[in-house]
């Protein structure tokens, strides 16, 4: 009974389509663990449920996933690039009758898993990606590399920092836990790349917060301060 379900087309179709769309949001939602366990679940079941069936067209599973995450992560990453993005969409439905060489995934079941993927990506994803650049964030051609900042959410090895005011999803090669000093290292993509920030740099990024904090009190060294978060 348990082969039969691991080998059911169906089911291994949901668990990789699941399995991506958990992919995805991990790379948005990161650090909390929990999409990152539905993910590895959900990829993890699918790849023996589609190893179990002989008829599986593995050139057919490769293109679902691309086209899964083209269509929900390209736009975000380019936005000249989101006139493409319903390609992705159609290269994951057609994909889908070709699964396996000797079936055919339920056409109810491809028409609603690629209705979710619109609506994620629509509903979801965009707003997303607009309220990121409708905030006021680091221009590309600011030079953030350098910049300060302290960590909100403990970096293990991901989390979120503030890096001039702004929250930024960063990792680090350490573990960092929160209210520490950070330096942005690089950046990449919509993620930032720290290390913990050198003593003498710590210092006066706090007075600068404190300064932020309550105005009327005048930094003790202006000059140095405002060099230190360039």
């Amino acid at each position: 009974m348990a082969g039969i379900l691991v080998s059911d087309p169906n089911l291994a179709y949901l668990l990789l389509v699941v399995g991506l769309w958990a992919s995805v949001f991990g790379l948005y939602v990161s650090g909390t663990g929990i999409v990152e366990l539905i993910a590895a679940i959900g990829m993890v079941g699918a790849l023996l449920a589609l190893a179990a069936n002989p008829a599986t067209n593995w050139i057919f599973a490769v293109l679902i996933g691309v086209g899964v995450l083209s269509y929900m992560l390209l736009p975000l990453y380019r936005r000249e690039w989101a006139r493409w993005a319903p390609l992705g969409l159609v290269l994951q439905t057609i994909s889908s009758f070709f699964l396996f060489t000797d079936t055919v995934v339920s056409p109810v079941l491809i028409g609603v898993t690629a209705a979710i993927s619109f609506g994620l990506y629509q509903f979801v994803l965009l707003p997303f990606y607009r309220k990121q650049v409708s905030q006021p964030t680091v221009s590309e051609d600011e030079l953030i590399e350098g910049a300060c900042g302290y960590v909100v959410k403990p970096l293990d090895p991901v989390g979120t920092v503030n890096v001039n005011g702004e929250l930024w999803t960063a990792y680090s090669a350490e573990p960092l836990p929160s209210g520490t000093y950070v330096q942005v290292i690089s950046k990449e993509g919509l993620r930032l790349l720290v290390e913990r920030a050198k003593p003498k740099r710590a210092p006066r990024l706090a007075q600068a917060e404190d300064a932020e904090a309550s105005p009327d009190l005048p930094l003790r060294a202006p000059r140095e301060e405002n060099d230190s978060l360039v």
